[in-house]
């Protein structure tokens, strides 16, 4: 499937959505959370035991460190990777791209197996990927009375 154009538009139905199936992947892989990371490394949605990490610099590390994997892939001839894997001694990161090119990053400890989170995440990424795509849009926002209100003062 082709790469949507436009830009994301985030609304409440589909945060909710977003958040319904990335808890939903939380919870049946044990991990320790699951972050949904925009391609410039905003944090869309982030479930779990998120509380003493800091989701925002994770996100944007993430999405650095995905970046620079693409451009690895490319010196190797490949058009793309699509998963990256990072193991620690007691935390690990399974990250996928989505077809928009956003990423799903799970976080998990040791006592999750890395076979679990690749199964659960790619079982999960057709859902995902359809429900992002779906916020992408060519519409320019429109600013609707605010606009005007806005003309008014000048």
């Amino acid at each position: 499937m082709a790469k949507p154009s436009g830009n994301l538009v985030l609304t409440e139905a589909g945060v909710n959505a977003l958040n319904g199936m990335t808890l939903q992947l939380q919870q049946e892989t044990g991990a320790r959370a699951v972050l949904l990371i925009e391609k410039s490394g905003q944090l869309i949605t982030a479930q779990g035991q998120t509380s003493t990490l800091d989701t925002l610099s994770l996100a944007a590390l993430i999405s650095g460190s995905f970046a620079s994997t693409r451009a690895l892939a490319r010196l190797l001839g490949e058009k793309n990777f699509k998963t990256l894997f990072q193991q620690g001694r007691t935390e690990s990161i399974f990250v996928v791209a989505l077809e928009t090119t956003d990423t799903v990053a799970v976080v998990f400890g040791e006592s999750v197996t890395v076979g679990l989170v690749k199964f659960k995440t790619m079982q999960a990424l057709d859902k995902l990927n359809a429900q992002v795509r779906a916020l992408y849009t060519d519409k320019k926002p429109s600013l609707g009375n605010m606009g005007a209100a806005i003309d008014n003062l000048f």
